[in-house]
């Protein structure tokens, strides 16, 4: 499904009725909204249920097969609950990225430990997490 919506003078935009019943949102639900710069991409994501501890990871890694799936498993076994991820090559078998939208409200580690964590794995070369805020909806 695509469609093209106008903000209105507040800078608001509605979510098409056929999106929102295809989705199950009704008044109240929350939305992530993220922005990727390097694309100029707005994501709109349905978050279900109560998520009270939302992070965004970035993590950059070694383009090896079967790397992305070790650093899953070394997520999972944190209680890492993922929302949202994108992961791409930037140097196609030399190195890759992987964003991700996560709640950690089930995670016994701090952000720091986690970051230590997936560093010492020895599969993560670089990771950032950075909480992500919840801004009040004004009416």
């Amino acid at each position: 499904m695509n469609s093209i919506i106008k903000l209105d003078t507040r800078g608001r935009l509605v979510i098409p009725n056929e999106f929102r019943e295809s989705l199950n949102l009704k008044e109240g639900d929350e939305v992530l909204i993220s922005l990727d710069q390097s694309t100029d991409t707005l994501t709109i994501s349905p978050i279900y249920g109560i998520r009270i501890n939302l992070v965004k990871i970035e993590l950059e890694f070694g383009d090896t097969p079967g790397c992305l799936a070790k650093i899953a498993n070394k997520i999972a076994e944190m209680k890492i609950d993922l929302i949202m991820t994108e992961s791409k090559s930037s140097q196609r078998g030399k190195q890759a990225r992987w964003d991700i939208i996560a709640d950690i409200s089930n995670c016994s580690y701090s952000i720091n430990e986690i970051k230590q964590i997936l560093l010492q794995s020895g599969f993560v070369e670089s990771v950032s997490i950075n909480k992500i805020s919840r801004d009040r909806l004004h009416c």
